[in-house]
């Protein structure tokens, strides 16, 4: 069985337009590495397998762009296999890697609460596999199953908060060693 992913103009992205409309994967196959993904772990089967319904898939190529600085922001993309870059380009016009993501990670995860466009490149550091899904999607989710929308929602506001945690730790090592200086 395969399923068709939504192809409306209110869905497309311009860096993942290449996925939309593409046949997805077999449904098993599909459920089974969503329920892999942390982000998806509180979910039943049958949850995942609405799920399945409005995910993407890609495969990206090493030094591929899987998102651009300016673009506005869109989706929440986790990676499956593989790793990217995030990269950013100075004042200079040169660009420098500020981190690498790997299995398991989101990117654009503020893409749920705010539509600016984004600050960073995200680079596949080698052969990657994302799995991706829309604010629009998702909003319409929210509409069909509130439930399912407030379980999203809810662990994708947990993993924010770990990440306001940790750069608020970064920043304060970075104040300590400064008074130090």
């Amino acid at each position: 069985m395969t399923l068709l992913e939504p192809s409306g103009s209110h869905r497309e992205d311009p860096e993942w337009h290449p996925a939309i409309g593409r046949r997805k994967e077999s449904g098993e196959v599909l459920l089974e590495v969503l329920g892999e993904l942390s982000i998806f772990d509180m979910l039943t089967w049958q949850e995942l397998s609405r799920l399945a319904r409005i995910v993407h898939k890609r495969h990206f190529v090493t030094g591929e762009d899987v998102l651009r600085p300016g673009v506005p922001r869109s989706g929440v993309f986790i990676i499956q296999t593989g790793s990217v870059d995030v990269v950013r380009t100075r004042e200079n016009g040169s660009s420098v890697v500020v981190g690498n993501l790997g299995p398991g990670e989101l990117l654009g995860e503020f893409s749920l609460v705010d539509d600016s466009p984004r600050s960073t490149s995200i680079v596949a550091a080698e052969s990657s596999g994302l799995v991706g899904f829309f604010r629009a999607d998702l909003m319409d989710l929210v509409q069909t199953d509130p439930q399912l929308g407030f379980k999203i929602f809810y662990r994708v506001s947990q993993i924010l908060t770990s990440h306001l945690r940790e750069d608020i730790e970064r920043l304060r090592r970075v104040r300590a060693a400064l008074r130090g200086v």
